[in-house]
Formats: C-alpha cells, sequence, structure tokens
C-alpha cells in the first residue's frame, strides 16, 4: 500500500500587539461599562427617600447643618445626629460627610442624591474593570482583557445590586467597595511599578473604605490573596503590603474605640431584626446562618423574589436534623475545602470563591449576630466573587481561549468568539431587565413595602412598614373619602399581621392605635395605645407622641382624667410638647377648670408660636372667663394663621354679640356664612 501524503497543516500567524490599539479598545470598553452602568439605573434619579434615608438625611441634625458638621461627623457614630435610642457600635462617618456636603447645595433634593449613587456606582463599575483589567491581563489563561470587560457587565447588571443603588442611604455600601477597589488598584500598581508613593494611595484608600463601612476590614484579607493570586512577586513583597494594611485597620479600629467608648457595643437582644437570637442553641443557630449562607448563593444565580426585608419571622430557624441545613453545610464546607486547596495553585474559580467567603464573613452572622437576618445589600461587595467565577465558567464552556491581548478592537473581539458573547448577551438581557423592573419598586416607601410584603409574608417588620407608609405617605395626600377609608383599613390589616407575627413590639400597636383613632374608632385606639404603653415600659423606651395620641383617644371618650395624667407622662418625657400643652389645656376647659386651661395653651403658643388652635382654644377660653377682649385678641391671632377657619369667623361674631357690637357681629356671621355656602345659622 502506498503511503498518503502527509497532510501539512498552516501554521497560526500570530496577531502582533498593538498597544495603542490596546489601549484604545480598554478605553472603549471601559466607557461601555460606565454608561451601561449609569443607563441601567437612570429611572432612579426621580425616586423619593425610602426606607433609612430620612434618619441619615432630612432628618439628620448634624448632616442638614451641611459642611459645618463635618467635623462632628468624623467624631461621633452613624445615629447620633437621628436619635438617641437609635445610636449604637457604628462607626461610617464617610457616607454621612458626603450627605453634608449635598445638602449644603442641594438641600432635602433626593433626585440629587439618586444622581450621586448612580454616578457613583457607574464609577465603580468602571474602576472594577480598569483593577480587574490591571491582574487579569497578566494572568495566564485568564482569557485577557476581555474577562475583566464581561466580569464587569455581570457585576454592573447583577439585580441583587438594586437595593444598595436605589437607597440612598445605601452610599455607605458603595463607597466601601468603591475605595476597597481603589485601594487594590493602587496596591496592584505599587507592585508593578515598585513605587511607594502608590502604596500609600492604596492604604489611604483601604482606611476610607473602612470608614465608609465596618465590612472594609476584608480587604486586608482579600488584597494581599488577589497578589498572590495574579502577580508573581516576592514573599517579602506580600508581607510589605500585609504590614501596610494591618497598621491602617489598627489606626482605624483606635479612632473607632475613641469614638464609640460612651457607646453600648451589645448588639440588640431581640429577634425581631435577626430572627438568629431566637435560635435555641449555638448549633440551630450556626445551622441557619450557613442556611443563609446558601441562599444568598442561590440569589445570586437566581435573583428572583428579591426584598427589602427577610427579618423575622421569614428565615425559618434551622436545626441539624433538618435536610436543607445539613445539605447546605456540607455544599459551603466542600466549596472552602476546594478553594483552599486549589488557591495554591492559583486558580481564578479558588480566588472568585475565597473572595466571596471572606468578604461575607462580616455579615453571614457565623461569627458575630449583626443587625439584619439576611439582607440584600450585604451580597454588594461578595458577588464580585460570584461574577469571576461565572465568568470563567463562561469563557471555559464556550471554549473562548482566543480572547486574549492579540485582540485589535471591540468587533474582532466579539465575531472572534460569537457564541460566547451570545450566552454573555443573553445573561446580561435578563439581569438587566429583572433590575430595571425591581428597580422601579424602589421610587417611594409605598411602592417598595407593598410589592416586598407578598413576597416576605411571613415578616413583621414589612407588614409594619407598609402601614406605615400608607399612613404617612398615602392616607394624608388621598381626598376621595371612601378611598382614604380603604386606606386606613388596609394599614390596620397590616398591623394585625406584624402582631400575629411579633406581638411583643410596641410600635406595632401604637401604630395600629394611629390607624383607628384616624377612622374615629377610639375605643380601639384606646385599646391599642394602651398596650403599646405597657410594652414601651417594659423596655424602657419613652414615648412622648404615644401619651399625646392616648391622651386625645381619652378625651375623644370623655376619660378626661386619665388624658390628664397620660398628658403629664407626655410632658414628663418632652417637655418641649406643644401639642401635649395644647390638649392638657383642652382637657382642662372640659373640666370648667377655665383658669388651668389658659395656662396651659399660653404654654402651647410659646413653644409654637404658629399654632393656630392653641390661639382658638384660648380665645374660647377667655371667652368663657368672659375676658372678652383677650377672646378676641386670641382669636384674631388664630385669623392671621388661618383666614379659612370658619369657626373663629363664628366665635368672633358670638362675642361681638355678647359684647353689644351688633353690627361688627353681623360682619363676622356674614362672612362664616359665605365660607359655609350659605349654610351657616
Amino acid at each position: 500500500m502506498s503511503k498518503k501524503p502527509a497532510i501539512i497543516k498552516p501554521k497560526t500567524v500570530a496577531i502582533p500587539t498593538d498597544h495603542t490599539a490596546q489601549r484604545k479598545l480598554k478605553t472603549t470598553l471601559g466607557i461601555i461599562i460606565a454608561v451601561f452602568a449609569f443607563l441601567l439605573y437612570a429611572q432612579s434619579i426621580s425616586f423619593n427617600y425610602t426606607m433609612d434615608d430620612h434618619p441619615v438625611i432630612d432628618k439628620n441634625k448634624l448632616t442638614t447643618q451641611g459642611i459645618a458638621s463635618i467635623p462632628t461627623l468624623l467624631k461621633t457614630d452613624y445615629w447620633y445626629g437621628f436619635k438617641e435610642e437609635y445610636r449604637g457600635p457604628v462607626y461610617r462617618p464617610t457616607s454621612l460627610i458626603v450627605f453634608a456636603i449635598e445638602w449644603q447645595f442641594f438641600p432635602d433634593n433626593p433626585n440629587f442624591y439618586h444622581l450621586i449613587n448612580v454616578i457613583l456606582f457607574a464609577i465603580s463599575c468602571w474602576l472594577l474593570f480598569v483593577t480587574l483589567s490591571a491582574f487579569f491581563e497578566r494572568k495566564s489563561g485568564s482569557f485577557g482583557i476581555m474577562f475583566p470587560f464581561v466580569c464587569s457587565l455581570l457585576y454592573a447588571s447583577h439585580p441583587i445590586h438594586t437595593e444598595v443603588v436605589n437607597n440612598i442611604k445605601s452610599l455607605d455600601e458603595i463607597l466601601c467597595f468603591l475605595f476597597g477597589i481603589a485601594s487594590t488598584f493602587f496596591i496592584i500598581k505599587s507592585v508593578s511599578k515598585e513605587s511607594n508613593r502608590y502604596l500609600i494611595l492604596g492604604a489611604a484608600c483601604f482606611l476610607l473604605s473602612m470608614l465608609s463601612k465596618e465590612t472594609g476590614v476584608t480587604f486586608l484579607v482579600t488584597i494581599p490573596l488577589t497578589v498572590f493570586v495574579f502577580i508573581d512577586v516576592s514573599r517579602s513583597k506580600v508581607i510589605k503590603i500585609s504590614v501596610a494594611l494591618i497598621t491602617v485597620s489598627l489606626l482605624y479600629f483606635i479612632v473607632r474605640a475613641q469614638v464609640l467608648q460612651s457607646i453600648n457595643l451589645n448588639t440588640s437582644n431581640s429577634y425581631l431584626y435577626n430572627s438568629l437570637v431566637a435560635a435555641p442553641s449555638f448549633i440551630s443557630r450556626q445551622a441557619t446562618a450557613f442556611y443563609i449562607l446558601m441562599r444568598y448563593i442561590l440569589l445570586l444565580i437566581f435573583p428572583v423574589n428579591l426584598t427589602c426585608d427577610y427579618n423575622f419571622s421569614q428565615i425559618k430557624l434551622q436545626t441539624l436534623n433538618d435536610f436543607p441545613a445539613i445539605a447546605v453545610l456540607l455544599i459551603n464546607l466542600s466549596l472552602g475545602v476546594y478553594a483552599i486547596i486549589k488557591i495554591r495553585k492559583k486558580s481564578i474559580v479558588a480566588f472568585g470563591i475565597l473572595f466571596f467567603y471572606i468578604v461575607v464573613a462580616p455579615v453571614s452572622n457565623i461569627f458575630i449576630l449583626n443587625g439584619a437576618t439576611m439582607a440584600e445589600r450585604f451580597m454588594y461587595t461578595p458577588s464580585l466573587g460570584f461574577c469571576i467565577v461565572l465568568t470563567y465558567f463562561l469563557f471555559k464552556l464556550m471554549k473562548a481561549e482566543s480572547v486574549k491581548s492579540k485582540v485589535q478592537n471591540l468587533w474582532q473581539t466579539i465575531s472572534s468568539n460569537s457564541l460566547m458573547f451570545v450566552f454573555v448577551v443573553l445573561i446580561i438581557s435578563l439581569y438587566s431587565f429583572k433590575t430595571i423592573s425591581r428597580s422601579r419598586n424602589w421610587k417611594d416607601n409605598y411602592s417598595i413595602f407593598r410589592h416586598d410584603a407578598e413576597v416576605s409574608e411571613n415578616s413583621a417588620t414589612i407588614h409594619y412598614l407598609l402601614g406605615r407608609a400608607i399612613l404617612n405617605d398615602i392616607y394624608p395626600n388621598e381626598k376621595n373619602v371612601e378611598q382614604k377609608n380603604k386606606y386606613v383599613d388596609t394599614a390596620i390589616i397590616e398591623f394585625a399581621k406584624a402582631i400575629q407575627i411579633y406581638p411583643k413590639e410596641p410600635n406595632y400597636f401604637y401604630y395600629l392605635g394611629v390607624a383607628y383613632a384616624d377612622k374615629n374608632d377610639n375605643e380601639n385606639a384606646v385599646r391599642n395605645y394602651e398596650i403599646a404603653v405597657r410594652l414601651f415600659q417594659d423596655y424602657h423606651l419613652p414615648n412622648s407622641d404615644l401619651f399625646v395620641n392616648l391622651g386625645k383617644s381619652y378625651f375623644k371618650t370623655n376619660q378626661y382624667l386619665k388624658a390628664s395624667d397620660i398628658l403629664d407622662s407626655a410632658l414628663k418625657y418632652d417637655p418641649k410638647s406643644s401639642d401635649a400643652y395644647k390638649d392638657k389645656g383642652d382637657v382642662l376647659f372640659q373640666l370648667a377648670r377655665y383658669q388651668e386651661a389658659s395656662v396651659e395653651f399660653k404654654k402651647a403658643i410659646d413653644l409654637n408660636p404658629k399654632f393656630t388652635f392653641a390661639y382658638r382654644n384660648l380665645g374660647t377660653t377667655y371667652a368663657n372667663l368672659k375676658e372678652y377682649s383677650k377672646a378676641l385678641e386670641s382669636y384674631n391671632s388664630a385669623l392671621k394663621l388661618d383666614s379659612t377657619d370658619m369657626e373663629i369667623y363664628k366665635f368672633i361674631s358670638m362675642i361681638y354679640e355678647i359684647t353689644g357690637d351688633s353690627i361688627k357681629a353681623k360682619e363676622y356671621f356674614e362672612k362664616a356664612n359665605k365660607m359655609s355656602g350659605g349654610q351657616g345659622r
């Protein structure tokens, strides 16, 4: 047999690298990522305040002082400017300083604050691409510049970030991530350039990351890990970087300890906000914590049924007898062991897994209990580890080995790996659709709570928050009486659901009382207010508003002595409550103690010179004391504040009638009659 002629395969001609073209490509890809990230959340610029935005912005006595408050913000805890009972071991001055600066130039403008969030998110995604490019291009088998591009797009589009970007308060998460990535970038630069200047910049950004949120401390571990995996450096350089970061972190913790020295460092023992507090044993707590960890991973893979609240009792407590707990424990341990073994070979997958577990550790409830059972905002930084792993498998499965630095332009990149980019576009499109639709829920409190109450139907907190949003935001602005009644009924149902799930929270009963009072069902209002008072006393948390409202309801049910006593309690906790003084005056008036009533009304006016009802009721009190000139003076003061109050014109007419000035009496009577549409008598 004759031998077949040998088949000569043509040699693959390498495309020479054009560094100018590479720089242009990198610039183009960076711009695409930044613009994409911005447009993805652009709709949120028109949104209002939601959730904890008020306590850190417009209801915060420090941030509303503008730039002048910065020195105080640097030396006080996070909630210092809001309410005393909210204060705790939280030190995050960076985001508060940004809010103060924003307030200085754009006071009480949520649209501008949302704009800043979106811009900083877009910058973060761009910087993530630049930083990933700085070390993934060096990594053998890491698919060149396109790996950072795809990974950054996946990160930008992932729906789990919607809570952070759409909630102004979560600027702390955005800044923590932004400065952490910046720190990583500068430290990588310090290695490649052998420059201490970049090391100092990296250390400074690391400090800013921790000052933005405490979880920034995890970059202390992830940055040296990144250097080890992606850059061939000596052990001495890794130690030098680690020492610099440790020094900065020690400085941060010293400052933090000094600021928080007067704050109770114990976490809340209430399981309302962290269900794990109610775990019957340490083993149960750990089993539940690992179960939650797997819930996070599943949300990263399938970001559906997103919600702003996972608190009691949305997450079921687990025991080792529960199959889900055993399964997730084994899965998490397997992933951890795999990553530790493979990281020695500088595996990209191992790096992504370890990055996730390292960054999620402080908020996992495994080591310490934090302020929430579970929260999507906690995934803002850890999700990067997931995106790295997902990108790696996309490139491997689609056999995208040819996407390397030889690529000269974007079109060449896409055409050479069209199948892979079809899958990438498909995933990013699905993510983007979910992100845009989910973001719409964040336009205001009512929208987000109404939607999420259906997802977190077993959460007491979300039903309570929905009820409050109805009473505070929707009910007051509704003009149709029938619809107003429907809103109140809905609020009552939501508060009742919250109480059924967690019957120990005084605020649930307080607001249920408010809802009944709005319906003029004062008997039910009294009953719920009284329960709230007992629960508040158990928690040693005074609530002046509760006492004032209970006093009003006692008054409306003719329980004047009880009303007087409870209003005294209100004034004990808040001596500057003009409402309490005015209501105390009303009670004394009904008891025919007119002289004492006049004193209370005048105290209310001293505290609030624009208190129309206090002036009006003071005028009526003087009329009963037959001090008619003082009565007219008070009524006229009320009219200056509200010239549309028909009742005041009637009262003035009556005073003139009593004092014999029939002309004036007729004049004011006709004004009142005209305002009532001719129905006055």
